[in-house]
């Protein structure tokens, strides 16, 4: 579910539209509402085109609305990254002065507003808390005001993904510390289910990645997964701890974003995730290492079971979305990603003694 914020005009998608001179175009106006949802639906409808549609006139016009009377949009621009949801980043004009806000909307007709009111009600929890997080402008879930698209406006944060670090032990060094001051919140959420709060295969479905180079280090992994999951010091649980849902500037973290999935849990499952995904975008080595990096800044050792969990969330899907996700910021080596998670699983296994 990640999605970036980019800074800066240059590093956002070149899909962008400027409305200064007052004139509004409405990019549907020659196409039926029924061909939109077909390209959506016709198989997994993240691979249609709403994530690269442009905001509709009613939304726009919604967006302004919420800006404060006298507000009006100069110009927008498609935000790269995303997977689910359509973000882009609008200016608006009031008074003569210019901000960016930044929208997201889903596809309306698919049953998808219980996953905006999962990010809404879960920004709500993070209000206040100290984390660099969005603030919440304006929804609507229902998309009674913008073309049937539900809908969140919020405030932009600084910075920008950062995938290419020129000192990568720092940049992980950071990231350990984010992490431990995420989970270091009382904050309220659900407690943690596994097979049922993650997408990862039933116990009874999981599947070797075609072209493993070592299917019976998986087989492993999965006989580790019958054993009952082990009780942890439940902690405040991002869910999506990923790189591509953090934000930079000059070398400092300046935002956190994709909000859908917090709970209370083992602390290795954020980590766990975060280190799957660099296995698989950088190596073994940069996963094991964030490993280090937290237990020594938190002081704790990382339940080896749900750090094991947490990375068999790789099957054969992952290059795919991966890829989308980085969304050019970086080469993506996908033949080697599996092989590269495949080590970080066997490294994960020998901690089980």
């Amino acid at each position: 579910m990640a999605w970036a914020f980019e800074q800066a005009m240059g590093l956002g998608h070149p899909a962008a539209g400027s409305l200064a001179s007052g004139g509004l175009e409405n990019p549907y106006r020659h196409r039926p509402l029924t061909n939109r949802l077909a390209l959506m639906t016709d198989g997994d409808w993240r691979d249609g085109g709403f994530r690269q549609r442009r905001p509709s006139v009613e939304t726009l016009a919604w967006v302004a609305a919420s800006m404060g009377r006298g507000s009006r949009i100069v110009g927008y621009r498609r935000l790269t990254g995303g997977v689910c949801s359509a973000v882009h980043r609008v200016t608006v004009e009031r008074r003569g002065k210019r901000t960016f806000v930044v929208l997201r909307q889903y596809p309306g007709g698919l049953g998808l507003q219980g996953a905006l009111e999962k990010e809404i009600a879960n920004l709500r929890v993070v209000a206040g808390s100290g984390l660099p997080v969005p603030n919440i402008l304006a929804t609507d879930v229902a998309g009674a005001s913008t073309g049937g698209a539900p809908s969140l406006l919020m405030t932009r944060l600084p910075g920008h993904v950062d995938l290419n670090p020129a000192e990568p032990r720092s940049w992980m060094t950071r990231i350990a510390e984010i992490a431990v001051l995420l989970h270091s919140l009382d904050l309220p959420a659900k407690t943690f289910r596994p097979w049922t709060d993650s997408w990862i295969a039933p116990l009874d479905g999981f599947q070797v990645p075609v072209g493993a180079p070592q299917p019976a280090v998986w087989k492993e992994a999965f006989g580790v997964m019958a054993a009952p999951p082990p009780k942890d010091t439940a902690v405040f649980l991002h869910g999506d701890f990923l790189p591509v849902n953090i934000l930079w500037s000059r070398g400092r973290i300046t935002g956190l974003t994709d909000w859908n999935g917090i709970h209370r849990g083992s602390r290795a499952i954020d980590v766990g995730h975060c280190r799957r995904y660099l296995a698989a975008l950088y190596s073994p080595e940069w996963s094991e290492q964030l490993r280090s990096l937290y237990e020594s800044i938190a002081g704790v050792t990382l339940d080896p079971w749900w750090d094991l969990y947490a990375l068999l969330h790789h099957d054969d899907s992952q290059p795919k979305w991966i890829r989308s996700q980085v969304a050019g910021r970086r080469p993506v080596h996908v033949p080697g990603m599996t092989s590269r998670v495949e080590i970080a699983i066997e490294t994960a296994l020998r901690r089980f003694g």
